[in-house]
């Protein structure tokens, strides 16, 4: 049953390459990541945006409106799209769509998915063996919003963009900086790194690694391998004396442990 409105935006759970997008609430998470809390103290989702289900494949709505309120969450929304290779239409589209199409969406793909089974499995192969273009910067103030989506994989209990910004602005105001590491043709970093030049009476003049994260789990070690060089740049022109890492000792950070140790932390 198709239920968007049409006013809406609609972001489908479908690649390009006619993939289901994974993990299968991905729809619901990321509506998540806009909800509040209403007058009832229940957590509730956006007033623009919500989930909703076109013939069996989970997509996300998004209400024009939400553009002319808050840009900067309506971008979040359009990059994270684009960044995963989403399908975005407006609802008219996809009525129309639906109407002249011979088969259910769902058993196209399906069809689709059965018929080049071997032709994804070896393109997967090849796309992950080819070297993927990264580029990694300092961010600027204006360029906060790209670091939410990484840096949300680490604090999930940030509720939204505007929160996230808040607290930003103010540690900037501190003396906290960002790194980041981009790959061709997304918006967002796929990996972002949080860090400050501290004075302490015990350590002297030092770098401190606050925050890092990687939502792109194939490129993750290698990515914290490109910010902890560049960390080690940025520490000698700082002229530190010693670079400090923050980080709780946990099953999920083990790995993160291990490439510490491998930069001789």
């Amino acid at each position: 049953m198709l239920i968007c409105n049409p006013y809406e935006i609609v972001i489908q759970g479908m690649t390009n390459n006619n993939k289901r997008f994974r993990p299968s609430d991905w729809a619901e998470r990321l509506c998540g990541i806009l909800s509040s809390f209403d007058q009832g103290h229940r957590l509730s989702y956006h007033q623009w945006v919500r989930p909703i289900l076109v013939d069996n494949i989970r997509c996300v709505a998004v209400d024009r409106k939400l553009e002319q309120i808050s840009a900067t969450a309506f971008n979040f929304l359009m990059d994270f799209a684009r960044d995963n290779d989403l399908r975005i239409l407006d609802c008219k589209a996809l009525l129309e769509e639906q109407e002249h199409s011979q088969i259910p969406l769902k058993n196209a793909i399906k069809q689709e998915n059965s018929t080049q089974q071997t032709v994804n499995t070896n393109q997967t192969i090849a796309n992950t063996s080819k070297n993927i273009i990264t580029s990694l910067r300092e961010l600027t103030p204006e360029e906060d919003t790209v670091a939410f989506p990484a840096l949300h994989h680490l604090h999930s209990y940030i509720r939204g963009i505007e929160q996230f910004l808040e607290r930003i602005q103010t540690q900037r105001a501190e003396g906290y900086r960002l790194l980041g590491i981009f790959e061709e043709g997304k918006q967002n970093a796929v990996t972002i790194c949080g860090f400050r030049i501290q004075t302490t009476l015990i350590a002297g003049k030092h770098l401190n690694i606050e925050d890092l994260s990687s939502y792109h789990q194939f490129n993750a070690d290698n990515h914290i391998h490109m910010i902890l060089n560049e960390l080690k740049i940025i520490a000698h022109q700082e002229h530190c004396t010693s670079i400090h890492a923050v980080s709780s000792v946990t099953t999920d950070n083990n790995n993160k442990h291990h490439l510490y140790l491998k930069h001789g932390f």
